[in-house]
């Protein structure tokens, strides 16, 4: 089954103050859509029977937005049929602006793509394709949304054991006994043989940097700090990977001068991040769908020459974005969650203006077009999921009618007998021109339900630190069924 949860935070991130509508809902409602509801016990219904779905918060919320999002769909093939009223021009407005930015990519950037053989045998002694390591690691855990002072803290804790071991210790003696990974400390740390894209990009780096028997420095990921000891190497022998290799290289130098392309811009701009603005970045992040005041969505998260990043900007980006890709950036410290999130943005309003200086704009006819192939893809993704048509039964008003159908949806889904289709930018789109409403407090009461029906239930089982699945903004590609959003974005 592909999976529906994966917007990961801490609830108490749900606190932030600020000028913000309701969290919570009417008691016992975990969802609005127009004029249906989405209960807590119906969720709970919904989740007890389910064993293998965790039982957290974050899975609940995400049911409720699949449960919002095929409700306004079906609502809205009720009423139309063809689609014809569904305005989804403005929907289309991140792919648009993505086919401009790359566009001017290929205009503009040139990058130095001339190797000799000698040039390439020396780029393949570190970027060898195919090439593994097997290594060992000590893991030491910082709590999510750490303080520095935390985090100085472990990575102190970090340096003391790295220090033991070069002085002579036992490296999976020290593993067994402080490793934070249960998947690799009762065998000492080994993680067997890996390759470099298996592993967080500053965990597969240092490991591969380092001959067998070596010691690394404390390597920070994501998942915390890190010591490692590479144990072998294997490396394909050059002459049987050379022309595959040279293209991986090409394609690396293109994508070198496109971020020095991006940060000379950013840097002639003179972008600049304000203070105090980790709280509510990690805020939009984590619940998007937040209803925020004017004021609140107005305040300026980042200044530019020419122009400024608004709250509202940053947080009509994220509701584009897959619960996937949210979850990845809400398990980011603050430090690089607002770097890499508010510069990003910033840098990519600046290569949309530049592209619209150099006349990659799209026209209105192509925009047409486009709006009615999305269209096309939408009433496909609904009849897969069995939205249209739908057919009161009985004395069934067609709001009892939709209910039943998406509960039947939903129920499919949570059993795994059938996938999901993210709607993409189309379900941003009905919700801002709906009155709709995912309440997470109420997610709370959800979980305490099913706790109770279910029964206690085991710790989930860890795994070491793989690479994690790339998210991203739906609204780039073709296909609704099959995994992809009808407006273009991958499927999760």
């Amino acid at each position: 089954m592909k999976t529906f949860a994966m917007r990961a935070g801490t609830l108490a991130a749900l606190l932030w103050v600020a000028a913000c509508g309701d969290d919570t809902g009417s008691e016992g409602v975990l969802a609005r859509a127009e004029n249906h509801t989405f209960t807590v016990e119906e969720a709970v219904r919904l989740l007890a029977g389910q064993p293998d779905l965790p039982n957290e918060p974050q899975v609940v919320t995400a049911l409720a937005d699949l449960w919002v999002d095929y409700t306004l769909l079906a609502r809205q093939l009720s009423q139309d049929s063809t689609l014809a009223s569904l305005e989804v021009g403005p929907m289309l407005q991140g792919r648009l602006e993505q086919e401009m930015i790359l566009a001017l990519r290929d205009s503009v950037i040139l990058a130095d793509t001339v190797m000799t053989e000698d040039e390439l045998r020396e780029l393949f002694v570190t970027y060898a394709p195919g090439a593994q390591v097997r290594a060992r690691h000590i893991l030491f855990g910082f709590p999510l949304q750490a303080t520095d002072a935390e985090r100085d803290s472990v990575r102190a804790e970090a340096q003391a054991i790295r220090d033991r071991i070069a002085a002579g210790e036992s490296f999976e003696d020290l593993a067994r006994q402080y490793s934070q990974d249960p998947g690799s400390a009762s065998s000492g740390g080994d993680l067997g043989f890996f390759r470099r894209d298996e592993m967080v990009e500053p965990f597969a780096v240092a490991a591969f940097e380092l001959e067998p028997g070596e010691l690394s420095e404390v390597v920070e990921t994501p998942m915390g700090f890190h010591v490692i000891r590479t144990e072998e190497k294997e490396t394909p022998a050059f002459e049987d990977v050379a022309p595959q290799f040279r293209q991986q290289m090409i394609q690396m130098r293109s994508v070198e001068a496109e971020s020095l392309y991006v940060a000379t811009m950013a840097e002639e701009a003179g972008l600049t991040i304000e203070d105090d603005v980790a709280e509510v970045v990690r805020r939009i992040v984590e619940t998007p769908d937040i209803d925020l005041s004017r004021g609140a969505r107005g305040r300026v998260l980042v200044r530019y020459q020419g122009g400024t990043l608004t709250v509202g900007e940053l947080q009509t980006f994220m509701q584009a974005q897959l619960p996937e890709g949210r979850a990845q950036l809400a398990q980011q410290p603050d430090s690089v969650l607002v770097e890499n999130v508010l510069q990003g943005l910033t840098q990519r309003e600046l290569l949309v203006a530049e592209a619209e200086e150099q006349g990659f704009e799209r026209t209105e006819a192509y925009v047409d077009s486009l709006s009615a192939a999305v269209k096309v893809q939408l009433r496909e993704a609904a009849m897969v999921l069995g939205l249209a048509p739908i057919q009161p039964e009985g004395t069934e008003s067609m709001e009892q009618a939709i209910d039943r159908t998406v509960e039947a949806l939903l129920r499919r889904i949570v059993s795994g007998q059938q996938d999901v289709i993210p709607l993409g930018m189309v379900a941003t789109g009905m919700r801002q021109s709906s009155r709709a409403q995912v309440f997470p407090m109420a997610a709370i009461a959800v979980v305490q339900g099913v706790a109770r029906v279910r029964g206690p239930a085991p710790a989930p089982a860890a795994s070491p630190i793989p690479a994690p699945t790339p998210g991203g903004a739906a609204g780039d590609g073709a296909g609704a069924a099959g995994g992809q959003t009808p407006d273009g974005g991958a499927g999760g």
